[in-house]
């Protein structure tokens, strides 16, 4: 992001997200303060249109979400790094199918010069004897070669495959949110398109934990990510491969589960929120056993053709509120 501000413009801005930065109680780092810059700035309209209704809904900021404003409104690396990737796989995928195209064409060639040599009359062509044989003795050494030349393709292959799978783990990585190791709020995005397409209907578990702020200001904020890391795990361990775990603010996270019905939802939701209640958590410092945490939980469900993700979010959302209202560490589905 390129800004065109005079000093005395600059100095002044600097002023300003000093000030929003101390009122909202975030970290001078460089992503929060080049996130609220741009906003005091109004230099991204989405940007600023979001950071308002975040502030209008009296949302509290964190550095998490201004990391997640970064990378979707401001940060060009992480764009650029995507249409690299997206690049690199095409032509992978080009090349391999060239690999297959190349290999039906040799076995076709060899195929047809067989063949052909067999289609020979010896008795209409007695004197070309010796240059029959020395035709099938070509024959035999190209399919020779041409062996050397597959092998050599499969092994290509193979190395094309090996590019693509780290070519996986470098998108995976710039998906998945390294405190907790669950997917990121942009990748959930991306994944529900995928299978709005495919049809799939989809319910949602919203999660948030109880009182998180009263007790990462008690014990501080490098307790409060050991305890994030290790409720965000509790929780993966409940979906593996059924569903999609998103952190989607500090102490939230959404859990995504394609054709699945509400009652095995609000299954999955109930051992989160028992299994979360058993966690025990240890200070390493003074030995001491810390303050049990629960979490509140809320299902929503959006049926085929009814594909709005962010009114299925909305909805998960809400019946939190409704959890939390009705005593917290619980789980709350509206049925309307």
């Amino acid at each position: 992001m390129k800004y065109h501000d005079s000093m005395a413009q600059a100095q002044q801005k600097m002023t300003e997200v000093c000030w929003f930065l101390e009122r909202y109680n975030l970290p001078p780092i460089p992503i929060n303060y080049h996130t609220i810059y741009s906003y005091i700035s109004k230099s991204h309209d989405a940007l600023c249109e979001e950071i308002e209704a975040l502030l209008a809904a009296d949302e509290k900021l964190d550095s998490y979400i201004l990391e997640n404003l970064f990378s979707r409104y401001l940060s060009e690396h992480d764009s650029s790094q995507k249409q690299l990737v997206k690049g690199v796989s095409e032509t992978i995928d080009i090349m391999d199918n060239s690999v297959d195209q190349s290999s039906d064409s040799v076995n076709k060639y060899i195929a047809t010069l067989d063949s052909s040599l067999v289609a020979i009359d010896d008795a209409d062509i007695s004197e070309a004897k010796q240059l029959i044989a020395d035709l099938i003795d070509a024959s035999y050494e190209l399919k020779g070669s041409q062996q050397h030349v597959h092998e050599s393709l499969l092994q290509a292959r193979q190395e094309l495959k090996n590019c693509q799978q780290q070519l996986q783990q470098i998108e995976k990585h710039r998906h998945v949110d390294p405190l907790t190791g669950l997917y990121k709020e942009t990748y959930m995005v991306d994944k529900a398109a995928v299978w709005a397409e495919q049809g799939k209907s989809l319910c949602a578990i919203a999660i948030d934990i109880d009182d998180f702020n009263d007790f990462n200001e008690k014990y501080g904020q490098a307790v409060g990510d050991v305890v994030i890391g290790k409720v965000a795990k509790k929780i993966r361990s409940y979906v593996q491969d059924s569903g999609l775990p998103v952190r989607t603010k500090g102490k939230e996270f959404m859990i995504l589960l394609p054709d699945v019905s509400v009652q095995t939802a609000k299954e999955i939701a109930e051992r989160m929120r028992s299994g979360v209640e058993k966690l025990k958590f240890i200070s390493s410092r003074s030995g001491k056993r810390l303050p049990t945490l629960t979490v509140s939980l809320g299902i929503s469900e959006m049926k085929e053709k009814e594909q709005d993700l962010k009114q299925l979010t909305a909805s998960a959302r809400h019946s939190v509120a409704r959890a939390k209202l009705q005593g917290k560490n619980n789980v709350f589905y509206n049925t309307h």
